[in-house]
């Protein structure tokens, strides 16, 4: 008994020990955690030299903060700054800072930002931003790069799209690049105004007003972007030189008044290789002159293209398929149109050269047909609707044409463009639908 009792007592000691070695050791166990509490940001800011590097441990920081020397801040994605004043949260007054890697939960109004500068040579990067005002906003400030972060609007009552702050907002900056961020649910995306060679590449924008707006914003570049569930994917207005190339904007419907591209007072711009899929109307213009819109894919829109007062402009090797209506225009001349994919056109090659010898012209019969009465798109590119519209371009009013439409569709593959290959992806689902029907009937057999 007196051996049990013992080897009792020594266990107990034991444990007793070993918990206070664990408790006395810094950074073990927890007597090592830090503190939950929000810790205010700006004291740290300002105890920082300019060139430093101020690495936040994970945590909570209570803003606003205004930076006032060039210094980087890291959050390693495991910092949160919040903000409930009605200033914004970041206010940068500094050339050359960079933010990195930080959470910032924007709760402000809505004329204030989760990143406000007023400097040059900005670099923002990978912040994820909740905000109830703007998520990041330029002014004056060139030569900045925003890239890698993630942007949405976030408030505890309903809000009205239009009452809304913007994504990332630059007012009178030049130079900047606008890189891979991911933007939803604002009033509008990304907005520019009042600014030159400005660079808006890779970004995904979603759920807004508009995805991408520029205004007064000439020889700058919109790449390789992709805006899908916004009222209008992208709005390009009173711009010049402009390069709008290889975007996909798909699924802008939900709005009467929707496009996938809508281009305003543009002129002198290329607008090419861009996929503009499932849109109210594909490609919107208006007052456009002297551009250039080359092998574009018009897919399954209502409107594939509109044009009003657009003269001078070029429109080549576009393919236009599944469209309800291919193309309207009003008030509009000069514009030549040649080697584009009609697929509701039934050309006459005979040279053998891929294109044909029989131009197709513009009319919107149908348009007009079901403006009259909706009932009437039932009979969408049935034979009887292109026998008239056939009888309405014989006796109409002469209108826009292709001169040398493409007997078959020019889809090559490149960045963000669509896979589906015309004719061919057409002829391939009705072998397969005819296929599907022989052997269902094989199968069944037939009842006597």
């Amino acid at each position: 008994m007196g051996v049990h009792l013992l080897s009792k007592f020594r266990f107990i000691i034991t444990a007793l020990l070993l918990m206070c070695f664990i408790v006395l050791q810094p950074g073990i166990g927890w007597a090592s955690n830090t503190a939950t509490a929000a810790v205010p940001l700006q004291p740290i800011i300002d105890q920082a030299r300019a060139g430093d590097t101020v690495r936040l441990v994970p945590g909570t920081y209570l803003g606003p903060v205004t930076i006032r020397k060039s210094i980087t801040i890291e959050g390693g994605g495991a910092a949160t700054l919040i903000n409930t004043s009605e200033k914004s949260a970041i206010s940068i007054d500094a050339s050359g800072t960079r933010l990195h890697g930080l959470n910032i939960r924007h709760q402000g109004a809505m004329e204030s930002a989760g990143v406000e500068v007023h400097a040059h040579s900005a670099q923002l990067e990978q912040l994820r931003i909740r905000t109830s005002g703007y998520g990041i906003m330029l002014r004056d400030a060139g030569k900045s790069v925003i890239q890698s972060n993630d942007i949405a609007f976030s408030a505890d009552q309903p809000v009205r799209i239009g009452k809304r702050g913007n994504g990332i907002d630059l007012y009178n900056s030049l130079d900047n690049q606008i890189l891979n961020n991911n933007i939803a649910y604002m009033k509008d995306a990304i907005y520019l105004e009042k600014g030159r060679n400005e660079t808006v590449k890779g970004n995904e924008v979603s759920y807004s007003r508009y995805g991408i707006h520029f205004m007064y914003i000439d020889d700058s570049s919109m790449t390789h972007n992709s805006g899908e569930y916004n009222i209008t994917g992208a709005m390009v207005m009173e711009v010049s030189n402009a390069d709008i190339e290889d975007n996909t904007f798909r699924k802008q419907s939900g709005n009467v008044n929707s496009q996938g591209l809508l281009l305003y007072d543009i002129r002198d711009s290329r607008i090419e290789r861009n996929v503009i899929e499932g849109n109210r109307v594909g490609i919107y213009m208006e007052r456009a002159e002297g551009n250039r819109l080359k092998e574009n894919a018009l897919l399954q829109n209502f409107v594939g293209i509109q044009m009003i007062q657009a003269k001078d402009n070029l429109m080549q090797r576009n393919t236009f398929v599944s469209n309800v209506i291919e193309a309207t225009e009003r008030e509009s001349a000069a514009n030549r149109l040649t080697e584009n994919y009609w697929d509701s056109f039934q050309g006459l090659d005979v040279t053998n050269d891929g294109l044909s010898d029989i131009p197709y012209r513009i009319h919107p019969f149908f348009q007009r047909v079901i403006t009259g009465n909706s009932a009437y798109q039932l009979f969408f590119q049935s034979p009887s609707m292109t026998f008239l519209n056939d009888i309405f371009a014989a006796g109409g009013k002469a209108s826009a044409a292709d001169d040398a439409p493409l007997m078959k569709p020019d889809l090559q593959p490149s960045a963000g463009r669509s896979p589906i290959d015309g004719g061919q992806g057409i002829l391939i689902i009705g072998l397969i639908l005819l296929l599907t029907s022989v052997v269902t009937i094989y199968l069944g057999g037939i009842r006597k």
